[in-house]
């Protein structure tokens, strides 16, 4: 599976993270070729935008279907989805960052929470059908930034901050050092990325979990025991890791590290 990324114009990466083009390959026969192939894809507070470019339609956790040529906007999720897809399809989308879609859009992003819905914007699925021209992300930052972003409140400095302290943080601090109320700081949450300030937070948790796992699988670091990492991520135990890890990627990290 090929997976191509591009990055956007300068003053548009806060809001989003990529441009991107998955390719599934033929099989290497008729009978794999006629199989769809599964994907498991992590809660990690990003929503995208896609259309699927392929002649077959593909599946979202077995239950939507993800016809060719419609465009759909994934939202933010809190568990884990699959996607089956068959060989020889291409995606094509955006990823946009944490809020990135409803300061584009202005579109509350509780209306997409876990889902995958149809999106009508005809002007930039055409812009993804063109994906193949060398043009290709120029003419999606074209397309972005003809939109204003004037939002009420800073809601990039909210989630970097998160990121930062790797999800060490509570909702309490966050309200208090954005000097709004817990209730508007719940507010702000769910319009930009559709669920609980805390839920986020949580996912923000695995994410790092899941980064350090990677970075001992891929041998950039040396391995770490997930007790270690339960402690100094605040998890009640290693018990409560693999439990949320399971949530947010469908698998325990022992099983995780066994598809490596």
């Amino acid at each position: 599976m090929s997976f191509t990324q591009y990055q956007p114009a300068g003053p548009l990466r806060e809001y989003i993270d990529a441009y991107w083009v998955r390719v599934t390959p033929l099989g290497l026969s008729t009978a794999v070729a006629n199989l769809p192939v599964s994907r498991r894809i992590y809660a990690d507070g990003c929503s995208d935008i896609f259309v699927n470019m392929g002649a077959f339609a593909a599946c979202y956790n077995s239950t939507v279907s993800i016809h060719p040529g419609r465009l759909y906007l994934g939202g933010t999720m809190t568990a884990y989805g699959v996607v089956s897809s068959m060989a020889g399809s291409v995606f094509v989308g955006i990823r946009f960052r944490p809020g990135g879609f409803f300061a584009l859009y202005r579109i509350a992003m509780e209306e997409a929470l876990d889902l995958v819905i149809e999106f009508p914007d005809p002007e930039l699925l055409s812009l993804l059908g063109n994906h193949a021209a060398q043009e290709f992300a120029a003419q999606l930052d074209g397309h972005f930034l003809t939109k204003p972003v004037n939002l009420k409140h800073d809601f990039v400095s909210i989630y970097q901050k998160i990121y930062h302290l790797k999800g060490q943080v509570s909702v309490e601090g966050l309200s208090r050092d954005s000097h709004v109320s817990h209730r508007t700081m719940d507010r702000i949450f769910k319009q930009n990325v559709g669920t609980h300030p805390k839920e986020f937070i949580q996912i923000v948790r695995f994410q790092e979990v899941l980064k350090r796992l990677r970075s001992a699988a891929s041998g950039q670091t040396p391995p770490e025991s997930l007790l270690r990492i339960a402690y100094e991520l605040g998890y009640y135990d290693h018990a409560h890791l693999t439990n949320e890890f399971k949530r947010y990627s469908g698998v325990t990290p022992s099983e995780w590290e066994k598809e490596q």
